[in-house]
């Protein structure tokens, strides 16, 4: 698995570099792509479940954050409308016209989808669009401070775990795992932020940001994995599993940089 794991890191690291230098419509085509197929996923572990969510609906909210998050951060509009029309169109398509077993609990799970995926995968979009050099650098920050986190605490738990994380949820994690994703996260963030010039101690909050609470992300995609009784979301990327397997994590974290991005360096 550890083979399949870097095969698939050495093809893919240096095609996604390609497309952060393109940026703009690339850029958020790939973004929207990726998330196009995690919500594929997605909703394929809600029917394993056992209900119906709209894989149409989810797209169509995803496609809604990501024009908007691609034409202005500052002046969400289209965000607004997506969620003021999409959630109650969404509803009466479910309950009229789809007519499913479970109606709302199918429209919350579509609806669930559409913010997690869209709200959280717009952040991709809006920190590539900074300015440069800075848009390039943040979307760099995030991928590699979030796989140095993920990797270490891979490693750290497979080689010293000893005390389940989770032990409902995902059974391989463990407390020294996450300490060790922390640790990780920190030290790569401290270095990148140098590299990016946010400076070190910057830099390295935001790691260890990255290393904690990307594992939320993880437990939440883990949960739904668990219910429908898989261990992947997808096979995708052999020995990595699905996109969303790829993306819980990151989609947190992106929206904590750019949180940080907007919020305290005033872009």
């Amino acid at each position: 698995m550890l083979r399949q794991r870097l095969l698939v890191a050495l093809i893919a690291i240096p095609l996604l570099a390609a497309l952060i230098h393109q940026g703009g419509w690339i850029w958020a085509a790939t973004v929207a792509l990726a998330l196009g197929l995690a919500a594929w996923e997605y909703t394929g572990l809600i029917r394993r479940i056992g209900f119906s969510p709209s894989l149409g609906w989810v797209g169509l909210m995803i496609l809604g954050f990501l024009i908007d998050g691609m034409f202005s951060a500052a002046s969400p509009r289209l965000a607004e409308l997506t969620l003021t029309l999409a959630p109650p169109f969404a509803l009466v398509w479910f309950w009229w016209i789809r007519r499913t077993e479970h109606p709302l609990i199918d429209w919350a799970f579509t609806a669930a989808g559409g913010l997690y995926l869209g709200w959280l995968g717009r952040s991709f979009v809006w920190l590539r669009n900074l300015p440069e050099p800075y848009g390039r650098g943040w979307v760099v920050f995030v991928l590699f401070v979030t796989w140095g986190a993920d990797t270490a605490a891979y490693f750290v738990g497979q080689r010293w775990g000893r005390h389940r994380l989770a032990p409902r949820l995902s059974p391989g994690k463990t407390w020294e795992g996450f300490l060790g994703g922390c640790i990780a996260g920190l030290l790569v963030g401290a270095l990148l932020g140098l590299l990016i010039g946010i400076g070190a101690g910057p830099g390295a909050l935001l790691g260890l940001l990255a290393g904690s609470l990307g594992t939320l992300g993880d437990l939440s995609i883990s949960v739904l994995k668990r219910r429908a009784g898989v261990k992947d979301s997808g096979n995708l990327f052999p020995g990595h599993g699905g996109v969303l397997d790829r993306l819980d994590s990151l989609l947190w974290n992106a929206m904590i940089a750019y949180l940080y991005a907007h919020w305290i360096q005033g872009f």
